[in-house]
Parts: structure tokens; C-alpha cells; sequence
């Protein structure tokens, strides 16, 4: 490299050298053209001055008289005439004008050119000529001034030659030593000087060729001697780009790691974060707008609890395939984690466009997924918040549009919400409640309540329904409603199950003991628990450690839950059933049950949800509705109860219609253990 940039220079200096030369040359052959040229011009002047000085000397020593005749031998007249043989002669090589400003005849009248150098000679009365060369013509111009001999022919009029007088009325008044007009000759180049121009280009060719011939032979011996030192260069040049493009490469992976989500592609918290900060900051400058849209599936886990953790991870590649198809590009689409996701809505120039696209989203997830034989049908809540009008950080923002989720879900999933001040409050009390709810499983701060189900007919207890209630420290009792949707989801509701079972059934074994006859205890159940691996293990453990008989226990599960998955559900509760529990549908009626799915299910009772005993018999739609399911559980072989029974004239409907066994605050509420033992053991 050090030999190519010597080299290089050596070239330049030489190149420098030549180019100086070569016009140090040029410049020489100009000035000779230009001083030769000057001497022949100054020569051709002077002769012919010579010669009009010699005429008007003949004219005035042999005392020849100026007549119409011989006013044509003056040297005024014949110069002309000469000067265009002259220039005959050699081809108008050169020219020789002698002109005025004031001429007696058109062909002696100046050019502009000529009446510029009159003035410049009159401004200037010491220069004696003007050499000037112009587009390859030079011009040698003599200022020709009034002699005493011209006077008899340019002075006063009446002194003028008689002849003089009579033929020109101009061209008068002249003084001694005057401009009278100026000598011009014009040469053009000369074939000797082209010919030295020639030898000049045929000098500055070869020149150049050996100039070229030499770069090239020392730049052959530079190459040579740099040919192995560029192969080691190149080698290690290539061993560096390789080791470099792995680097990088590496990095760029990395790097890629650090800010996507690994499954989907999608960009992670880390990035999710950081275009949030920047997205807020460029809203702030732009005095924009921004929403933040907080996504979440519904009910997702049990999808990956039911069909597991693959079907699950294809879920979510369809799902943010179809939440990118719906974005703008300058968008961001980020999950979160788990089956939460994020989108950062720029620019936004109208509320319109956040519920549009909202509801983009939710048409689009609605449509089935195909995925391994399945077709699996899926929905999502979200919350949206937005700045400034919310909040105008980036960790409000996102927690308002969770709260606003939240809402979402609480509003019956599968619908968007607007963040508003009200749902802070509500989001944190969720939050608390899921921190509280985990100490009350720590401190032991469930009760449970009985319900006794009754003959409607006889009025005796035939079991009783275990329900959970929870004594917070410092909110008193909280209902159910309130706590068990929250345990479901944050999957607490496995511990309180199992802890409600073992209970219930410590405390049935207890009255058997004493002789009490408690009847069935009924127990409601999640599907979630049902599919617990642990769970039948469980079951069979409490039978062998408390000597609980089977027949004692019935589980409730609710319609809505078997029918998500009917074939999965038979399947778990085909082996309950085998251990000699008794399985009821709950809250029928209120769900989507198939006739034929209803046949293959192992139950042997099916609980009329007490929404359709409301109002009977009153209510026609719900009297036909309840009739028709006992029709129904009649035909299929099936125990039936009713629950919610409040008035007389509902317990005599269904005691007419076929229904014998009920539950409801008619016969009993809920109790505590002490109050059954006093109450029902003795009245019921």
C-alpha cells in the first residue's frame, strides 16, 4: 500500500514536471510567432510610410502641380490600391488599411474596432503602435498624424490645392500634428507556424508516450513486488470480514432475543417499554395523540390445559399473525407475555379510529383456527387508555389500559373498554383481593356454609350443598361472587377446591360418626380441578384416610363448563363415576347442551338453575321451561333438583309437575356446621 501511494505520488510529480514543461514550450513558440510577427508589421508600416513619405517628397521638390489628373498619384489614392494588390498577392494573408474617422472616401472609413484605437491614441499621444492578437489574427495598428505637406490637402478649405476644393467638402480643418487617422495591417497565422505547433504536438505526444510506458513498467514492478504481500492482506482481510460478519451476526441476534418475543416474533416488554417512551415523548412534541390498547385472551389457559402447551403456542403465532394484519406499520404489536398483548397506536388523529380498530381485532380473533385436527374458537377483552387525557407516563398508561381490561372481563369478555378513573380503584381492589386471598389460604380463613336440598313432599333433609364462604380480617364476610372469579383465574381456585373437599367431606364423616344422617354432600367443581392430574389421586386418598363411602359424594358441574369440551368431560367423569360418585349437571338450562352429549354423559342428576324457578308459576315461559326439563330428566332416567325454591306456590308447581327434591331459602339459607346440628338434624 506504501509502494502504490509512492508511486502515485512519483506519477503526479512527474505528470507536474512534463505539464510545466510542455507549456514553457507552448509559451516560447507563442512569443516567437508574436515577436516575428511584430517585426514584419512594424517593417511592412515603416515601408510603406517610407514610400508616402518618398511620393509626397517627389510631388513637392519636382513641383508637381495637383490637378483631377494627378490627385490620383497621391499617396492617399494609390496606397489603398497597392495594399489590395499586396493582399492578392500572398492569399489576404495580410491586410493593409490606412483609414480615418473623418474620410473623403467610404472605403477609408474606420471600423468600430479602428475608431476605438483612434481614441486610445488621442487619450494616449506617447504610444507610437498597438500589437494585439485576436482568435488567430494579429493587428498592428499606427497612429498617422497631419504633416506640414498634408496641410495642402486637410488644412483651412480656401488654403486647400484648387482641385482639392472643387472635389471634397469634408476632411478640412486639420492642425499640425494631429490624428488624421491610423495605418492598420492584419496578419493572420502563417503555415511555419503551424508547423511549429505541429513539431510541438508531435514533441508533447511522444512525451506523454514515454511518460505512460514508464508508469506502466514501474507500476508492473510495484504490482510484483506487491503481489504476495496483497495475498496475505486478502487472506486476512477475508478472515477478518468472516469473523466479523459472525460477530455481528451474533450480535444482531442477540440483540434480536433481547427485544422479540421468542414464539412470535413480536417485540418483548424490553422493546414494548422503550417505543412507548419514545412514542410518548414525540406525541408530547407534536402535542399529539397516542392510545394504548391492553389485549388479553379469554380464557386461553384452558386451552393449554386441555389440548397442552403446543396447541397453545400455535394459538398465539395465529393470533399475532392476525393482530399484525390489522395494525398500521407504525404501529407497535408487542405481547407481552403469556396470552397478553399490546398495541401502541401513533398519530391518532381520531377517537373513531381506536373503537374501529378495536373492533377489527375482535372480529378477527373470532374466526375459527384450525390447528392439528382442531377447530378451536377463541376471543380476547381489551383495555384501552390514552394519552395525554389518562395519563402522561408510560407506567399509568399501562396501567389504566389493564384496568380497563379487567372491565372487559368483568363486563362478560369478548368487548373493549375505555379506561376511566373509576376502574384504578377497581383494578387495585382485584389486586389486593388475589394478595389477600393467598394469605386467607395461609391463615385459614374460609367457612363453610351448608345448604340443606329437601322432599319437598316430606319436608326431610336428603343432603346438603357445601359452599365456601370467606371471613376477611377487615372487610367481614365476602361473597363468593366476589372472590371465586378471581381464584379461578390467578388458579388459586385448585387449593380452595381441595381445601372445601377435604373439609366438606372431614365434616359428613363427622355426623355418620354421631349417627346424624347429613344425606349426600354436593360439592361444586371446575373443570380446571377435574382435570388436575393429582385430583382423582386426591379423592381416593380422602375416601381411604377418612372411611368416606362413595355414595356420600356428589359433584356439581356446572353445564357451561362440560360443554366446552363434552368429549374430554365424559371421558373424566366415566372414571368419577367408576369409583361410585354421583355427578350432577348444575345451573341446567343455562348452557348449550347437545340431547346426544346428554345421553353419553355419566350423570345421574341434573340441578334446574334457579333462574327459571324465578317467578313460577307466573312466569308461563319459565313454568314451560322448567316442565320441560323435568320431561326431559324423566326420560332419560335422571334425578332431578331444583335450587332458589322461595314461596309456597314454587314448591307445589314443582311437587305437581314431578319434582320432588328441592333447595332454595323456602326450607333453609346456607348455615355453619353448629347451626345445621341444631336446626336441621331436628326440624328437617
Amino acid at each position: 500500500m506504501k509502494s502504490m501511494k509512492f508511486f502515485t505520488l512519483f506519477a503526479i510529480l512527474l505528470f507536474a514536471v512534463l505539464s510545466y514543461r510542455t507549456y514553457e514550450q507552448y509559451q516560447e513558440i507563442s512569443k516567437t510567432e508574436k515577436l516575428i510577427i511584430l517585426h514584419e508589421s512594424r517593417s511592412l508600416a515603416e515601408f510603406i510610410s517610407s514610400f508616402r513619405q518618398t511620393y509626397q517628397d517627389i510631388f513637392l521638390r519636382e513641383h508637381i502641380k495637383i490637378t483631377d489628373t494627378s490627385l490620383n498619384l497621391l499617396p492617399v489614392k494609390t496606397i489603398s490600391e497597392i495594399s489590395e494588390h499586396f493582399s492578392l498577392k500572398i492569399n489576404g494573408e495580410i491586410v493593409v488599411r490606412t483609414v480615418s474617422d473623418r474620410p473623403r472616401n467610404l472605403q477609408n472609413k474606420v471600423n468600430s474596432f479602428e475608431a476605438q484605437m483612434i481614441s486610445y491614441f488621442k487619450s494616449h499621444p506617447g504610444e507610437t503602435y498597438m500589437f494585439i492578437e485576436n482568435r488567430g489574427t494579429y493587428s498592428y495598428i499606427k497612429p498617422l498624424y497631419i504633416e506640414k505637406s498634408c496641410l495642402r490637402c486637410h488644412g483651412k478649405r480656401e488654403n486647400a490645392v484648387l482641385s482639392i476644393q472643387k472635389r471634397y467638402d469634408k476632411a478640412y480643418d486639420y492642425k499640425l500634428g494631429e490624428i488624421r487617422g491610423v495605418m492598420h495591417i492584419k496578419i493572420k497565422d502563417r503555415d511555419i507556424f503551424a508547423g511549429l505547433y505541429g513539431n510541438f504536438l508531435s514533441s508533447m505526444l511522444a512525451a506523454i508516450f514515454i511518460y505512460v510506458i514508464l508508469l506502466v513498467i514501474i507500476y508492473l514492478l510495484i504490482k510484483r513486488i506487491q503481489h504476495k504481500e496483497e495475498e496475505y492482506l486478502k487472506k486476512l482481510e477475508g478472515d477478518i470480514e468472516k469473523k466479523t460478519y459472525r460477530i455481528n451476526k451474533q450480535k444482531d441476534i442477540l440483540h434480536h432475543q433481547a427485544h422479540h418475543d421468542s414464539l412470535t416474533g413480536l417485540p418483548n416488554r424490553t422493546l414494548f417499554s422503550d417505543r412507548l417512551e419514545h412514542g410518548i415523548e414525540l406525541a408530547k412534541r407534536q402535542h399529539g395523540k397516542l392510545a394504548l390498547f391492553f389485549i388479553d385472551l379469554d380464557n386461553f389457559k384452558q386451552i393449554n390445559d386441555s389440548l397442552g402447551h403446543h396447541i397453545g403456542d400455535k394459538v398465539l403465532m395465529v393470533v399475532s399473525e392476525r393482530l399484525k394484519a390489522k395494525t398500521r406499520k407504525e404501529d407497535t404489536l408487542a405481547r407481552l407475555g403469556g396470552d397478553e398483548f399490546t398495541i401502541i397506536m401513533e398519530n391518532l388523529k381520531e377517537i373513531q379510529q381506536v373503537s374501529v380498530l378495536a373492533q377489527k381485532i375482535q372480529k378477527v380473533l373470532g374466526k375459527p383456527m384450525y390447528i392439528e385436527g382442531n377447530t378451536l374458537y377463541i376471543s380476547c377483552s381489551i383495555g384501552i387508555s390514552f394519552y395525554p387525557q389518562d395519563a402522561q407516563n408510560a407506567n399509568d398508561l399501562v396501567k389504566y389500559a389493564d384496568a380497563a381490561m379487567y372491565k372487559a372481563k368483568e363486563e362478560g369478555r369478548n368487548n373493549f373498554q375505555f379506561y376511566s378513573e373509576e376502574m384504578t380503584a377497581l383494578a387495585y381492589e382485584r389486586v389486593m383481593m388475589e394478595a389477600d386471598l393467598r394469605q386467607a389460604i395461609k391463615n385459614e380463613e374460609f367457612l363453610l356454609y351448608y345448604q340443606p336440598q329437601v322432599n319437598g313432599k316430606t319436608g326431610k333433609m336428603t343432603g346438603m350443598e357445601a359452599l365456601i364462604r370467606w371471613e376477611h380480617p377487615h372487610l367481614g364476610m365476602v361473597s363468593p361472587d366476589k372472590f371465586i372469579p378471581i381464584a379461578e383465574e390467578s388458579g388459586l381456585i385448585l387449593e380452595i377446591d381441595r381445601w372445601v373437599m377435604r373439609t366438606a367431606m372431614r365434616q359428613i364423616r363427622k355426623w355418620y360418626d354421631r349417627g346424624l344422617d347429613p344425606g349426600i354432600l354436593s360439592l361444586n367443581l371446575s373443570m380446571r380441578q377435574l382435570k388436575d392430574e393429582s385430583f382423582i389421586a386426591m379423592i381416593k386418598e380422602c375416601f381411604t384416610t377418612m372411611s368416606f363411602d362413595p355414595k356420600w359424594l356428589e359433584l356439581e358441574v356446572t353445564e357451561g363448563q362440560m360443554m366446552k369440551k363434552p368429549d374430554e368431560a365424559i371421558a373424566i367423569l366415566e372414571e368419577i363415576k367408576e369409583m361410585g360418585i354421583n355427578i350432577a349437571i348444575d345451573d341446567f338450562g343455562t348452557g348449550y347442551s347437545s340431547l346426544s352429549y346428554l345421553k353419553r354423559l355419566p350423570v345421574s342428576k341434573l340441578k334446574i338453575d334457579q333462574s327459571f324457578i324465578q317467578g313460577i308459576p307466573e312466569d308461563k315461559e319459565n313454568a314451560a321451561i322448567v316442565k320441560a326439563t323435568i320431561a326431559l330428566a324423566k326420560s332419560l332416567h335422571l334425578h332431578i333438583i331444583a335450587e332458589g325454591v322461595e314461596a309456597e306456590d314454587q314448591k307445589e308447581f314443582l311437587i305437581n309437575n314431578g319434582c320432588i327434591i328441592m333447595q332454595g331459602y323456602y326450607f333453609a339459607r346456607p348455615m355453619t356446621a353448629e347451626l345445621v346440628e341444631k336446626k336441621c338434624f331436628i326440624v328437617c
